[in-house]
């Protein structure tokens, strides 16, 4: 008979110091953030008061609120979708073999190690009416002269854009991982079979590729919505309004406006929104 090691024995046991590392450091900031939501609290004044549901009651009902809450909305499912096409498309690409694929591939992966406020600094300068490649040279081609990034709705379609550059490559590399976990002898007997490509696509792939597609669509959803570097350095959440989303205003309500009371609360409800749409997708695939 097999001797049980030590190890099997109490596996468990090991885990604790870093199980409890991990609680105090995710605990404790959420506390945290729970009383100062119920606080009446401004940073530069030395006193604070209890506020109950104050600071969540003026935060659901501000205009600011529902407008940057409409403009998370577009932005996330904009980007998301955006990125998640294009990496199944590139993963579909990039699935065959040809010359050359490896060095495609390494080059796609570019984007994603590129720090997201640098690549929002370089498309900023790229969509710059005077000197920028994108704005200054090829749109002016076009017949396009307005500064993209000072109008309204070209500024938000701007961060999509940068957004869906900088994070498509993982969502590339999560699908292609999944492809090459296809069994080949499927897409054989397919060919054999004379099915097309549209039919390997619907009956094959996309079924197979549910539970992966789901992962990267629930990653996806959780970066877009928490997105803050690429949009706080093109264009700060202008003109106006016009691209600030729900964590462009909390930093504004907490670091401008140094209401730490109105910013904590906002942070519980985009945690409760971040979580009751995550939990909802995963019910859905079936993770």
């Amino acid at each position: 008979m097999r001797k049980t090691s030590l190890w099997e024995k109490d596996k468990y046991r090991f885990l604790i110091p870093t199980v409890l590392v991990c609680a105090l450091l995710v605990s404790f900031p959420f506390v945290y953030m729970l009383y100062t939501s119920t606080q009446y609290w401004i940073a530069l004044r030395p006193e604070r008061s209890f506020a109950g549901l104050g600071n969540y009651r003026s935060v659901l009902l501000s205009t600011e609120f529902r407008q940057s809450l409409l403009t998370t909305v577009i932005f996330v499912i904009s980007s998301v979708a955006g990125s998640i096409v294009l990496g199944f498309a590139l993963a579909l690409v990039l699935n065959e073999k040809f010359r050359g694929r490896n060095v495609i591939r390494a080059l796609l992966t570019i984007p994603a190690i590129i720090p997201p406020a640098a690549a929002g600094f370089t498309w900023k300068f790229l969509l710059n009416r005077d000197v920028g490649l994108i704005g200054g040279f090829f749109l002016p081609l076009l017949g396009v002269k307005r500064a993209l990034l000072g109008d309204p709705g070209w500024a938000l379609f701007s961060v999509i854009l940068a957004d869906v550059w900088c994070q498509t490559p993982l969502m590339f590399l999560i699908l292609l991982a999944g492809l090459q976990a296809i069994p080949m002898e499927l897409f054989d007997a397919a060919r054999i079979d004379g099915a097309g490509f549209g039919q390997v696509l619907v009956r094959i792939i996309i079924p197979l590729l549910k539970r992966v597609l789901g992962l990267a669509v629930i990653i996806r959803f959780i970066f877009a919505f928490t997105t803050f570097d690429v949009i706080f350095t093109m264009t700060g959440g202008g003109p106006g309004i016009a691209t600030q989303t729900l964590p462009l205003l909390g930093w504004k309500t907490g670091f401008l406006y140094y209401d730490l009371g109105q910013a904590a609360a906002l942070a519980v409800v985009m945690l409760l929104i971040t979580v009751f749409f995550s939990s909802t997708l995963v019910r859905m695939v079936k993770l």
